[in-house]
């Protein structure tokens, strides 16, 4: 009896062994792409129906990795050998065994490799949602801003409405837009995302970032809302409360700030590193404004502290140092320092190297600004400035490097430099943001107290007879 052919979500055969794995594969689909706490839950359900499932076990694999965490790299290999036991027991199609090598190819620290072929797939498969998402989510950890928006710029256009992904497609695309500043596009997209997909987390997300970056923090507010929206969502949930923070915090309300951090931006306080990076990026914000953030950063820094000789993502390392330095523990983040330095030289990823080479410049200009040696860390961090976008993340995100940048040049006196920088910051957010004003009428004052000093030293003194 011939076996029957199964089509996923994207319109593509899948090699699946029933209906049952296929039915619970289209919710694992869903689930990754709506960032849905219930994904694992899914995929559970798929290995369930079908143990030999190729496909899944691939995409598994690169899940794990995605997660930045050396621990799991040994049930990443695991996942795939599955998959090629799994296509060695039964035919699988093209599409799914590149996705099985996409996963070979990030074992083998060539992550951008590994892109490039899940990216090959969509030449032949141009809805294969799987292979852009993660494709997406790679290129985002690379710091690949132009290739994230070209993949999708390649297959966007083939995108209807009447998709059942196409929402979460148009949600991918909105926050590539936003990475190469194309604000206006880039908030359609994402609107358009959220009314197809309601449960679109990550769309909504892309159009909190151009708010971020174009200095609307009163619509940020209303449209993050109360979190309704994005409830379903896993571990994103807390950043897209990170942004909702940093909203509050343009506005000046930093007692409802720390409530965010405390409730729900650290309510888990999990080690996740994108977790840590919230907690870290958000409370030093609150430092460089004056605000007294208790013992906040303890915990952050024992959560860092195991995770130290990681050296998965520099994004991460660079986290876990800022929560160190938060602490007070500088041998920790010195030695992610150090481990960055060797890294820049001898790491067998290309990737790896170009980020710790930036990355090492920003953290030992971290541990000079704690240590109070402004004029090095501004030195260092302006090093480091141009060539940050290596390690990850996006720009909101590595915007606590800038405004660390920009305290070390007020701190060290290169009150010049600081003007300049701080009045770009000011129009590249359509002339609003309080940590840009607030910094450089500080300047002013100084400037004008300096003139004003200088004006009474050069007036004759009256000579009294």
């Amino acid at each position: 009896m011939e076996q029957p052919m199964y089509y996923d979500l994207s319109g593509d055969v899948v090699t699946v062994a029933s209906d049952a794995a296929r039915l619970a594969w289209n919710d694992t689909l869903e689930a990754l792409l709506a960032h849905a706490a219930t994904a694992p839950e899914h995929l559970a359900r798929t290995f369930e129906a079908d143990p030999d499932f190729a496909l899944a076990h691939a995409a598994k694999g690169l899940m794990l990795l995605s997660l930045a965490r050396p621990e799991l790299l040994g049930a990443a290999r695991d996942c795939l050998a599955r998959a090629r036991a799994s296509a060695a027991q039964r035919p699988v199609t093209r599409r799914e065994r590149m996705v099985a090598e996409a996963l070979a190819l990030w074992l083998a620290d060539a992550p951008r490799q590994a892109a490039n072929r899940l990216e090959m797939i969509l030449e032949a498969h141009p809805f294969d949602v799987l292979a852009l998402k993660l494709a997406h989510g790679l290129r985002f950890m690379l710091g690949d801003q132009p290739e994230m928006l070209a993949s999708l710029r390649r297959v966007m256009s083939g995108f209807s409405e009447s998709h059942p992904l196409a929402g979460y497609v148009n949600g991918c695309y909105a926050f590539a837009l936003e990475e190469q500043g194309f604000y206006a596009e880039a908030e359609r997209a994402g609107r358009r995302a959220v009314l197809l997909s309601p449960r679109d987390a990550w769309g909504r997300h892309a159009v909190a970032h151009v708010m971020e970056m174009t200095g609307r923090a009163d619509e940020g507010v209303a449209w993050l809302g109360d979190g309704r929206t994005f409830a379903h969502a896993n571990n994103l949930r807390f950043h897209i409360v990170w942004h909702l923070a940093l909203f509050r915090l343009e506005r000046g309300e930093t007692a409802e700030v720390l409530r965010l951090y405390d409730e729900d931006i650290r309510g888990e306080q999990t080690d996740d590193f994108r977790d840590i990076a919230n907690g870290a990026s958000l409370l030093a914000r609150l430092d460089y404004a004056g605000v007294d953030v208790g013992t906040r950063w303890e915990e952050l820094a024992a959560k860092a502290e195991g995770r130290v000789d990681d050296g998965r993502l520099v994004f991460a390392d660079l986290h876990y140092a800022v929560s160190l330095l938060g602490a007070g523990r500088h041998d920790g983040a010195e030695s992610i320092a150090r481990t960055l330095v060797e890294d820049c030289h001898t790491h067998p990823s290309g990737e790896r190297r170009e980020a710790a080479r930036n990355g090492a410049l920003a953290a030992f200009g971290l541990i000079a600004f704690r240590e109070g040696d402004y004029a090095e860390a501004a030195r260092l961090l302006g090093a480091a400035r141009s060539g940050l976008v290596a390690i990850g993340g996006s720009h909101a995100q590595r915007d606590l490097f800038e405004q660390a940048y920009i305290e070390s040049l007020i701190r060290s006196g290169d009150h010049d430099r600081a003007n300049h920088v701080l009045s770009g910051r000011i129009a590249q957010r359509g002339g609003s943001n309080l940590f840009a004003a607030r910094r450089l009428a500080q300047l002013r004052q100084r400037s004008a107290g300096r003139t004003a000093a200088l004006a009474i030293v050069a007036t004759p003194l009256a000579i009294s007879h």
